[in-house]
């Protein structure tokens, strides 16, 4: 068992990890394998949509692998980004939106131990307090 020689903590959009700057700078002059790195993050997010801004503590050990852990964003603030990104007009008024299969992730993603039953209105509560239509 190797010790960790370094701690680095990053925002990533997940399934948008790139070996370019800035981390691939940052991981390749601790002697990390950077095209590894963004595709096991990559894979490790590839079921989540790509708004989401994920924070990401990557762990480097002295032999210069890595292990990497996602902490996960609150509900509320996922669901700012979305404002920003679907808005359509409905009466000449704008009005925000997600899809239910967005909702559905964010469920998935957010509880994955608790059934979809039981998570499934939390977050639903969470769009609806956001000012969020759901749209199917």
């Amino acid at each position: 068992m190797f010790n960790v020689k370094s701690k680095i903590c990053l925002f990533i959009r997940s399934q948008s990890a790139e070996i370019g700057p800035p981390l691939g700078t940052v991981l390749g002059n601790l002697g990390v394998n950077a095209s590894k790195f963004a595709k096991d993050f990559n894979d490790f997010t590839k079921e989540l949509p790509s708004y989401f801004l994920l924070k990401v503590q990557i762990n480097i050990l002295e032999d210069r692998s890595y292990n990497f852990s996602v902490f996960l964003p609150t509900s509320s603030y996922i669901l700012t980004f979305v404002k920003f990104l679907k808005q359509i007009s409905i009466l000449k008024k704008q009005v925000y939106y997600i899809t239910l299969k967005d909702v559905i992730q964010l469920a998935l993603f957010k509880f994955p131990s608790i059934s979809l039953q039981k998570s499934l209105p939390i977050i639903i509560g969470t769009v609806h307090s956001s000012k969020l239509v759901i749209v199917f």
